[in-house]
Parts: structure tokens; sequence; C-alpha cells
């Protein structure tokens, strides 16, 4: 038998002492994973005529299936949406301590150049404001794109996803989780306490 070709199983049932009514299975099963959704058939061996023809239709099928599909997604794109509060990849807003204890806002911007290596600039809110500094850090970010040939996004489209997100995470100040539990361990205090 030919390697095994990619995307496809082969499947073998018998019944066993454990599962003595299970219905013997034999052949090829064909699964694909895009955007989300599965695609799978199964070619039986006994009905395409046997273990070789079964895999051959089934490889015909996902060939098939393979050129009516679109692309799969560039999973280190995939992953860096996913992670990505703002909307747009590369640009995120953060609060940064500057050497004087006290945190300062942040937008934030990286990219990668031709070599592999990665470049990155940061805002300053409190020098340029919320809105300037979103803008400032979509026109770099969209400069840096266009420079080293990756897909450029509109500015103005950049900074129209981003800003609302930047902005619900600037009115949540730094670390709301421990706002959270500065403001009960402050109301803990505060509560008149019996002597």
């Amino acid at each position: 038998m030919k390697d095994k070709p990619k995307n496809v199983f082969r499947i073998d049932i018998e019944p066993s002492e454990e599962h003595p009514d299970r219905h013997p299975t034999h052949g090829w099963q064909v699964r694909i994973k895009r955007h989300g959704k599965q695609h799978t058939k199964y070619f039986s061996d006994k009905r395409f005529g046997g273990r070789e023809e079964a895999l051959d239709h089934a490889v015909d099928y996902r060939d098939e299936l393979l050129e009516e599909l679109p692309e799969p997604l560039d999973p280190v794109a995939k992953s860096a949406e996913a992670r990505s509060k703002t909307g747009v990849i590369g640009l995120n807003f953060c609060w940064k301590d500057d050497g004087s204890g006290t945190l300062k806002p942040y937008v934030q911007l990286s990219w990668l150049r031709d070599d592999g290596t990665r470049k990155s600039a940061a805002y300053s809110v409190k020098k340029w404001n919320l809105r300037r500094a979103v803008w400032k850090a979509c026109v770099r970010l969209a400069e840096a794109r266009e420079e080293y040939g990756e897909g450029v996004q509109d500015v103005n489209e950049m900074f129209q996803t981003a800003y609302p997100n930047v902005k619900d995470q600037y009115d949540e100040g730094p670390d709301p989780e421990k706002k959270k539990s500065s403001a009960a361990s402050d109301a803990e205090d505060a509560a008149p306490t019996e002597a």
C-alpha cells in the first residue's frame, strides 16, 4: 500500500468482547477542517470494491474538496487575531511604569521586518492624548506594513476598529482586577469594628 495520504484516515472496527454487537466497519474517512467547520466523508471498502479502491475514491474526493474549500488560515495570523484586544493585529494598549513607580497609558505597535526581526513603537497617551496616540500608531503601523510588503489595511479603517476598543481599555484603568480587590479591601477597612 502507498504512504498514507494527508487528511485521509483508515477506519477498522471489529466486534470485541467488550462490544460484541458492534458492526464491523472497514474503510477510509476524509477529514478536513477549514475556518472552524469540519468536512468528513466515509468510503467503505465493501461499497467501493476493496481497500485500495476505497482509498483511491477517498483521495479523489479529498482533492476535489481541497479545490473547493478556502485556503487554511495562517496559524500565526489566526493566533494574533485571537489575542488582539484592539481588533487590529500588531496594535495594543497598555499601562507602563516609566521608572517613577506610576503606571502611564501607551498605545503600542509591533511588526516584523523582512529579516524576521520584530520592531516596535509606542505612543504616550499623556503626551499625545488617546485619540491622537491611536491615530499615530495606526499611521505608523500602516507605513511599516507597506514598507515590508505585508497586507496594508486602510488607516481610517484601522483607527475606526481600534479606537473604541482602546478607549474601553483606557477607561478601565490599569489592572481593573486590582482595583476591584483594592476597593473591596478599602470597604472592609472602612467598616466599623467592635472593640
